[in-house]
């Protein structure tokens, strides 16, 4: 979802002088003030980002060759034109006429081609490796043009690939990828393709952007966007209220909280997004990737706690969901989740005959003895030796993700699992905690774009099983699911009647498995000051930017 801004010397000046208290928004009416919660950003290179945090920024440096439609999710012209093939096989890009970086240098399509090699390279421990598994190659006709031939024709392209096949500055890196992981352009960079540019930031305060006049759409009517920092959700809404910024991210229990509503647009739109409880199928403390690099499996030591699934079930029907839901508001519509397909998607994909685990402690008890863990003298149950006592490190980026921990700490306990609870620093979370599969549980969210598979592929195929360059957290491996994801995506003709018995499948499969607890839905709000004009978002995306000003 996209977000946009720029400045002047002054808005420059208060910028730096009031980056962490004061209305900048009242003082500086040239400056549109946006919040990024839970930490700080950890790149600004769409091949290396992870994090909602970096995502949201780039979007405003970074754009992709479409952008979404805010109502419908369909691809829309932005940076190129384009056409298909009958058979579904090629894609042909050709770049808009006046596409430049901000330097004035024109966007060519070497640039697309270098950001496919360089996610591909062994030189680079790219997360968005598997959103280019269906790409079989992307090559020059000439500057314009970059023709991408697929594997298969794949109904989820748009989604995955084609939203990570974004221009970078070839020129700015080393043909042969060397420096890419560690090139200053990955966290400041000189150049951009967006509305926006880059003007600074302060680690762990904010990042200001400044309105690039190359843009190809035009230059924003807004000078300046400041991105602040807020390490805690529950200062959001005061950071609202006080006009410390304009706009937030946030779930209906913070709507409701929120005073003076008056002065505030607000859209609601179900969020297709999964917190889930990661419980690791494999060691944590050697993690290894499921495939070789020849895509054949490779046999993974199994978790201690978590291999046997009448343990993850019993975790699952160990605490309270619905209780977790009402935690998100009373008008939230949160349900108990089944598996990675969401309401987002319900209205199409009827997942209805997948029922959520209960909250059956006693059944939980039960089958915790079965599997061999047996309450030990001091209420922590035991197995060969071993007592079911780990930490369950996380990152509070988001308040739900605090409450399910609080809970599963309460309600586990009660039937012999100890878990030691704590908080971490949101990208040192992902950089040494998450990403590399060092955890034996944990709690985080993952969101799945505009695509009805944009969760269940990424986090459920094998393939994605690779630590720092996968999000196949869990390392689950199903040949059967592996089979029913490929199948789904590459259904002829993309019929969503052809797709939908498919999706029910791995829905099914999911739940059973438990190859994460998949906890509950949510809703997102997004909420703006007033005096930002003639924005609308929809339930995938917001108009353009350039389409923004800041009023009375």
């Amino acid at each position: 979802m996209s977000k946009f801004a720029k400045a002047v010397l002054l808005a420059l000046v208060l910028a730096l002088t009031l980056p962490l208290s004061g209305a900048l928004a009242q003082v500086n009416p040239d400056v549109h003030v946006q919040s990024l919660v839970g930490g700080d950003i950890s790149t600004l290179n769409i091949a290396l980002a992870t994090d909602g945090n970096s995502l949201n920024v780039i979007e405003f440096l970074t754009p992709g060759l479409f952008r979404a439609n805010p109502d419908t999710a369909q691809p829309e012209s932005r940076l190129a034109t384009w056409t298909v093939s009958d058979d579904g096989l090629t894609y042909t890009f050709t770049l808009k006429d006046g596409v430049k970086w901000s330097d004035g240098t024109p966007i060519i399509a070497k640039d697309i081609k270098f950001t496919y090699d360089a996610i591909m390279s062994d030189k680079v421990q790219s997360p968005r490796k598997s959103d280019m598994a269906s790409v079989k190659s992307v090559e020059v006709k000439d500057d314009k043009t970059a023709i991408v031939t697929v594997k298969d024709a794949n109904c989820t392209i748009w989604g995955n690939a084609f939203s990570v096949l974004r221009p970078l500055p070839s020129s700015k890196f080393k043909a042969d990828f060397s420096d890419f992981m560690t090139n200053p352009w990955n966290t400041a960079p000189d150049v951009s393709s967006g509305p926006y540019t880059f003007a600074e930031r302060k680690a762990g305060e904010f990042v200001r952007l400044n309105a690039n006049p190359n843009y190809y759409e035009g230059a924003p009517k807004i000078p300046t966007v400041l991105f602040r920092i807020i390490a805690d959700p529950a200062t959001v809404n005061q950071s609202l209220q006080t006009e410390n910024i304009d706009y937030a991210f946030m779930y209906p229990d913070q709507l409701e909280q929120l005073q003076g509503k008056e002065k505030f647009n607000t859209w609601l739109f179900p969020n297709n997004n999964t917190p889930i409880v990661v419980m690791n199928w494999q060691d944590s403390e050697a993690p290894q990737a499921a495939v070789d690099k020849a895509g054949k499996a490779v046999t993974l030591k199994p978790n201690k706690f978590f291999s046997d699934v009448r343990v993850r079930q019993a975790v699952a029907m160990g605490y309270d969901k619905d209780a977790l839901t009402k935690t998100l508001g009373k008008d939230s519509g949160s349900v108990p989740l089944t598996g990675p397909i969401t309401p987002a998607f319900y209205g199409i994909y009827d997942v209805s005959a997948v029922k959520p685990w209960p909250y059956d402690p006693a059944k939980a008890a039960a089958l915790l003895d079965e599997a061999g863990w047996k309450l030990g003298a001091d209420g922590v149950r035991v197995k060969d030796g071993v007592r079911f006592e780990l930490d369950l490190k996380y990152s509070k980026l988001v308040d739900l993700w605090s409450n399910i921990a609080t809970v599963m700490q309460d309600q586990l306990g009660q039937i012999g699992i100890k878990l030691n609870v704590s908080e971490m620093e949101w990208s040192a979370y992902l950089s040494t905690i998450a990403l590399p599969f060092k955890f034996d549980i944990t709690i985080v969210g993952f969101g799945g774009g505009t695509e009805v598979d944009g969760i269940a592929y990424n986090l459920m195929h094998s393939k994605n099983a690779v630590p720092s360059q996968g999000f196949n957290l869990a390392s689950y491996v199903n040949p059967k699911m592996d089979e029913l994801l490929d199948k789904a995506r590459t259904s002829p003709g993309c019929k969503i009647a052809d797709r939908a018995p498919l999706y029910a499948q791995i829905q099914q499969i999911a739940h059973d498995d438990v190859v994460y607890d998949w906890t509950v839905s949510t809703t997102q709000v997004q909420v703006m000051n007033k005096r930002v004009k003639d924005v609308k978002y929809g339930q995938w995306a917001a108009n353009p930017i350039v389409q923004w000003s800041i009023g009375k």
